[in-house]
């Protein structure tokens, strides 16, 4: 037996740790077709040989990942080739041991945190990640450990790891075992100079997956027009690659998105976001009270399936029966912070780009603050938040933003609380109270939070029926009929608190001078489009408005609209001819084309649609069925032209609006 380390020692190492990396390879085929099943849909296995080709092309980039993990053994390997010392290669194997369990769970706990991640928000693993840090971190924590799936999950991984180490531990073992796999005596020198650069250049090219200009990733799942096809292609280690290449771009320098998107930023104009409300004579008299309310997590889908057997709108369905209601509705992104800054900001929610709540701008005084146009019209603002005011630092940033009085979750007593602040009963009561307050004419903002996993009712509480549709299971696929239970019951109680909300409101004096709006901040976070087709049903909210008689105006129930809108809406129902500063257009404006869109790329306009993703450019043209709220891909006119133009000509001016303070 040789002294040294040399080429046969080098070779045959390479050859022992193939097991390792075939079971590897292995078990990530396996959560491949367990994501598949578990979040399954019917129709989908109509498409087998898209499948097949999403499994092949998941294949490639698990290879891809274990490129990357065995580059460094295979680098020592290598270089333990120059120095030749037998007792230098045995020192490294604890090393080669360690990496090799660490780097293997390492990718076990990131596809545990993806899987939750698709569970929640119907994707991988992407930016909105790292607001976990940024959002009530000890709030989520206990809202995750209450999920029934990590009491699964959780002795899952850890006997994955342990099955790890012990496979890697093994695998060590019988690399100190000098036994020979490959006799490589005859090898002469240069064959195995070929080899030595071979192997490294191999790995190299596994890593890249592809021969092509860019590596192997997510540019290149795009293979079917099923959405949920082409996740289950993609690795969780590959979708946080990209989260954190997103936040370190974000975090260095303010990401010019103009620059970003390729948009002349000489054609911008900021002036553009400076309008004027109507001329509103009756407003003008009246001095009407003004509250807007989101809802949390108050999606459209359970609305669109409302029925006696499913009744999550209980007594509310009567409100939205009276008065207007707009179902061609986006919010402004797909969670909280997303809408509360739209709303409050008048503007879209800008890709690329830190929460201003977070950002030093959170303490500037922005012109399009929601309140403005109150304050300047002597009305009383106030802001309602059914959490705790420290959560994202909104406290600070609705007093900078124009608000007299700010109220969160210790404004009232706390009774039947949830993990993320009162439940809407006391939510509701908070409003009421603010707004009987004094007689001058109040604005409110009100922002609830109840609608939100772990999902939790009073204890007083008895839920009308909620026998769950298929069509909605089918959208909220791996998700048990006891937890879709509670989501429901929750999101019926809120609903039936709003309408009794309301009754005070329509059976008071305060009918004839209070205007109500009530919107949700995103859909439910357990809503998924499967197919690209769903799209509409996986974002959308509606918009409810009651408005007294005396103040009524001419508006189409059918008209395309989004959260930026609301507050040129309300500007020209409420007050006259005052100027503000907002990216969105009141839907009162006939002259107009709405155009509306949300933080993913999804525009909508009438009856057409564009899924447009800003990150790689890539353009979905579709039509837009108003009664069935579904999409059908076409080829593109001069009207989805229209569309993405006027979208990134927006981002680009707000962002330009937001970085000039």
């Amino acid at each position: 037996m040789s002294k040294s380390y040399n080429f046969e020692n080098y070779i045959n190492c390479l050859l022992k740790i193939i097991p390792l990396n075939i079971t590897a390879i292995v078990a990530m085929t396996l959560y491949r077709i367990f994501f598949l099943f578990y979040f399954k849909n019917i129709s989908l296995f109509g498409n087998f040989t898209e499948i097949v080709r999403a499994f092949i092309l998941g294949f490639r980039l698990d290879l891809a990942v274990l490129a990357y993990v065995n580059s460094i053994v295979i680098l020592i390997f290598t270089a333990l080739l120059l120095i030749k010392n037998l007792k230098v290669f045995k020192s490294v194997l604890s090393f080669i041991k360690f990496w090799y369990c660490i780097a293997f769970a390492a990718i076990a706990l990131v596809t545990a945190v993806d899987f939750g991640f698709y569970v929640c928000f119907g994707e991988h693993i992407n930016i909105l990640l790292f607001d976990f840090f940024d959002d009530d971190t000890f709030a989520l924590i206990k809202t995750i450990v209450s999920d029934w799936r990590f009491y699964i999950l959780l002795p899952v991984l850890i006997l994955i790891c342990t099955v790890i180490c012990k496979i890697v531990s093994i695998t060590t073992k019988k690399l100190l075992n000098m036994r020979r796999l490959i006799n490589s005596y005859y090898f002469n020198i240069f064959v195995k100079a070929f080899i030595v650069i071979l192997i490294p250049l191999i790995t190299f090219m596994f890593a890249r997956g592809t021969i092509s200009m860019f590596p192997l990733g997510k540019f290149h799942a795009q293979i079917s027009t099923n959405s949920f096809i082409n996740d289950t292609a993609l690795t969780a280690t590959h979708s946080l690659s990209d989260a954190i290449q997103a936040k370190i771009e974000q975090s260095s320098d303010e990401v010019n998105i103009a620059k970003k998107i390729d948009v002349d930023e000489s054609k911008l104009d900021i002036s553009i976001f400076n309008k004027k409300s109507i001329k509103n004579a009756v407003a003008e008299e009246i001095k009407p009270n003004v509250i807007f309310i989101v809802l949390e997590s108050f999606g459209e889908l359970p609305v669109l399936y409302n029925s006696e057997n499913f009744n999550v709108l209980g007594e509310l369905k009567k409100h939205f029966d009276e008065d207007t209601v707009l179902y061609n509705f986006l919010p402004s992104g797909v969670i909280t912070i997303h809408c509360l800054e739209s709303t409050i900001l008048n503007m879209p929610q800008r890709p690329f780009s830190l929460q201003v709540t977070q950002s030093p701008k959170a303490y500037t005084k922005f012109s399009s603050s929601l309140a403005v146009p109150y304050k300047k019209s002597n009305y009383i603002t106030k802001a309602v938040y059914g959490g705790s005011l420290a959560w994202r630092g909104i406290g600070g940033f609705l007093k900078t933003q124009g608000f007299d009085e700010i109220y969160g979750e210790g404004s009232i007593k706390n009774e039947y609380r949830h993990e993320w602040g009162i439940n809407d009963a006391q939510f509701f009561e908070i409003v009421l109270r603010e707004l009987k307050n004094n007689n001058k004419p109040k604005f409110i903002y009100a922002m609830s939070t109840a609608t939100h996993p772990p999902y939790e009712v009073p204890p007083y509480y008895k839920p009308l029926n909620l026998e769950i549709p298929k069509d909605i299971e089918h959208m909220m696929p791996g998700e048990k009929a006891k937890y879709l239970r509670k989501l429901f019951e929750t999101y019926q109680f809120a609903n039936r608190e709003a309408a009794k909300f309301l009754d005070i409101i329509k059976n008071s004096e305060l009918r004839n001078n209070t205007i109500v709006v009530i919107t949700g901040d995103h859909n439910l976070r357990e809503t998924r489009a499967l197919v690209k087709e769903e799209l509409f049903k996986r974002y959308a909210v509606p918009m409810y408005m009651y408005i007294p008689y005396k103040l009524k105006k001419e508006i189409d129930s059918n008209t395309t609209a989004c959260h930026m809108d609301i507050g040129p809406t309300l500007y020209d129902l409420s007050l006259s001819e005052v100027e503000y500063t907002a990216a969105g257009t009141s839907i009162l404006d006939k002259d107009k084309k709405h155009i509306a869109f949300n933080s993913n790329g999804f525009i909508l306009s009438a009856d057409k649609a564009v899924s447009c993703n800003i990150e790689n450019g890539e353009l979905i043209y579709f039509n837009f069925d108003s009664k069935s709220k579904m999409l059908s891909m076409e080829e593109a006119t001069e009207e989805h032209k229209f569309m993405v133009k006027y979208y990134k000509n927006t981002i680009s001016t707000s962002d330009m609006y937001i970085n000039q303070k």
